[in-house]
């Protein structure tokens, strides 16, 4: 038989394999990036990122500032849930005495007792304010200042940068030493208490201290005494902790110091103790820092203080404030608002003034 193999196998699929020797090379088939094509792609990446990175912190934001105004939406909620209960708003202080100590004694705010009507009844009762102790009795009890340390997230701004504990408004504990102040929750949301300066005997918002001290005459308001419509007034509204490089303080949850206002007295005390820690006032501007002692605005503050800024209402949300309506709408109102010059001598004269006032009769304007 003829062999027609040719030296290859009859079950061979190809010819056999050439020696290595007699091999021609193989082309490389990859080759690394030259340094001017490495550049070009960490070029476009930082492209990519600088338009990505501004539409995520959009993005990110737009969830805070909801989540904000869902906070202040249960608020409103809890507000007239109380009403329905008591015939009356929540006053904004409990348990004061006429001559006030702001080293002495600490009273229970406002948010507090909307606490059974915001599920969180449980670290209300467990406080049991005014029941019998005072709050600065109570931030003696070991398990008691637990429960008042604790952050609560339904009364803080999700954009707000400041601590869970509020280290600038510090609450004492009837020992006349600021060196045993303790810390509280820190709260973002502060009552409306007035068009003009923190007042307590004649304020013209809806949110009063219950309790005859200095002179009170309005200790407790209800919706019937908001002659202007629920709807065009304001009754809780933001604080920032920091704005811009100021530190603003933002508000306490469970109260304040002593019982000064800024109405009627212009010590130190006005601005770092009392009812500045719950309520706040039209006097500055939204988002307005550079005010210090009624001076307007532009003017520099002495030291950075910016104290009459401290009573307002502020935000990190850019470009105005979150605030709860007497019918429990929440609006966001920006900071170009139609508001006075300070020194107009108490008028009300412009539309965040009358938005304050619960009863000043004037039509409320667009806003």
């Amino acid at each position: 038989m003829r062999d027609c193999s040719f030296g290859h196998s009859p079950f061979s699929k190809g010819p056999s394999p050439m020696p290595d020797s007699h091999r021609s090379p193989r082309p490389n088939r990859f080759r690394g990036f030259t340094l001017i094509e490495l550049l070009v792609v960490i070029a476009i990446i930082a492209i990519l990122v600088a338009l990505l990175l501004p539409a995520v912190q959009q993005a990110r934001e737009a969830a805070r500032r909801s989540q904000c105004k869902n906070n202040l939406k249960q608020m409103g909620l809890a507000i007239h849930n109380y009403h329905d209960t008591c015939n009356l708003l929540p006053a904004l202080s409990y348990d004061n005495e006429v001559a006030g100590d702001e080293t002495l004694h600490a009273s229970y705010g406002w948010g507090v007792f909307l606490m059974p009507y915001t599920e969180m009844s449980t670290a209300f009762s467990a406080v049991g304010p005014g029941m019998p102790q005072r709050l600065h009795q109570a931030v003696n009890d070991a398990n008691k200042l637990r429960i008042m340390q604790t952050p609560l997230p339904l009364f803080r701004c999700p954009s707000d940068p400041g601590p869970s504990l509020n280290a600038h408004y510090k609450i004492n504990n009837g020992s006349g030493n600021d060196e045993n102040d303790v810390q509280l929750a820190t709260s973002n949301y502060l009552a409306v208490n007035n068009s003009e300066r923190v007042h307590r005997t004649q304020p013209n918002g809806a949110m009063v201290t219950a309790g005859p001290n200095g002179g009170n005459q309005i200790t407790r308001r209800s919706f019937r005494d908001i002659t202007d419509g629920l709807s065009n007034t304001l009754i809780i509204g933001e604080r920032a902790y920091v704005l811009g490089n100021i530190q603003i303080g933002a508000g306490v949850v469970w109260g304040h110091n002593g019982n000064e206002d800024i109405g009627s007295g212009t010590g130190a005390h006005s601005y770092a103790n009392g009812y500045i820690t719950v309520a706040g006032s039209g006097r500055p501007a939204i988002n307005e820092t550079n005010i210090n002692n009624g001076n307007p605005p532009g003017s520099s503050p002495s030291g950075g203080n910016a104290l009459d800024g401290r009573q307002g209402f502020s935000s990190n949300h850019v470009g105005g404030a979150h605030f709860v309506f007497g019918d429990g709408a929440v609006r966001f109102i920006s900071e170009n608002i139609d508001w006075r010059v300070i020194g107009d001598g108490g008028a009300i004269n412009s539309t965040y003034e009358r938005l304050i006032n619960i009863s000043d009769g004037q039509p409320i304007g667009e806003f």
